[in-house]
């Protein structure tokens, strides 16, 4: 697509900083990066960035190629492991966000209760966390647990 940023980078229209490539994907570094190796790893054809929308064989290729990528980070950066996101809300075109979790020694996890975000987000405000925030209501969940199992 013309107007598609991630299509232009995939041509060379727009220089990036590859750090790996198959046939189908590519991986290169965000240039506003929240996190030392923050990587995206694009489908190289454009397809929807919500990845409800892939067929089975195009989600499990980009599923697998970020996984390979994310061992390359996480061997090169000394991490234990990386953060794989697949929002697809700011450039509509199969991708996922590797983040690198710099800091957190192998084996250890991280302590939730440390630092908890303050509020429940209603709605979508642009990022995710994976803050836990306060304790929700039991009748609240069992509700929605009820409403999300209804869906075939």
């Amino acid at each position: 697509m013309v107007n598609c940023i991630f299509c232009r980078i995939v041509a060379g229209e727009i220089p990036c900083h590859k750090v790996w490539e198959d046939a189908s994907h590519l991986a290169f570094l965000n240039i506003t990066p929240s996190m030392k190796g923050f990587t995206v790893v694009a489908a190289k054809k454009h397809l929807p960035s919500n990845v409800q929308d892939l067929s089975d064989s195009e989600y499990h290729a980009l599923c697998d190629a970020g996984k390979s990528v994310a061992r390359r980070l996480s061997e090169a950066l000394g991490v234990d492991r990386c953060a794989i996101v697949a929002e697809g809300t700011g450039v509509d075109h199969a991708h996922v966000k590797l983040i690198p979790l710099i800091g957190l020694r192998p084996g250890e996890t991280w302590k939730g209760g440390e630092a908890r975000a303050e509020t429940v987000f209603e709605r979508y405000e642009g990022f995710v966390s994976t803050k836990e925030g306060p304790r929700a209501d039991d009748a609240e969940l069992a509700s929605l647990a009820q409403r999300i199992r209804q869906v075939r």
